[in-house]
């Protein structure tokens, strides 16, 4: 669900990134057939929710085409991506530095 952003005066639709992220991973469980337990912002992405680098890749081409950026083509994103909460802070870093 986006939520609204007040920019000098004029509404503009901010994505839900954490929603985002629940969404594509979800989707990734689900197409491989797989449990689409609740997720936590703590939970470990390979150990908690047993992703592996592909399902990683499947969810970052998801989160591509839901939220129109992909930070990890930027050499600026070197952090580790570990945790759902990893993976949303780095989709929110980069949709805040490509904010008109």
């Amino acid at each position: 669900r986006p939520g609204i952003s007040h920019d000098a005066g004029i509404q503009t639709l901010k994505p839900d990134v954490t929603e985002a992220v629940n969404t594509a991973i979800r989707s990734v469980l689900r197409d491989t057939g797989r449990d689409t337990k609740p997720l936590e912002p703590t939970m470990l992405l390979a150990a908690d929710i047993g992703l592996d680098s592909l399902d990683l890749a499947q969810t970052i081409v998801l989160l591509e085409r839901s939220l129109g950026i992909d930070p990890f083509r930027s050499a600026s994103t070197s952090r580790t991506v570990r945790t759902v909460s990893d993976l949303v802070s780095i989709y929110d870093h980069a949709l805040a530095s490509h904010s008109p």
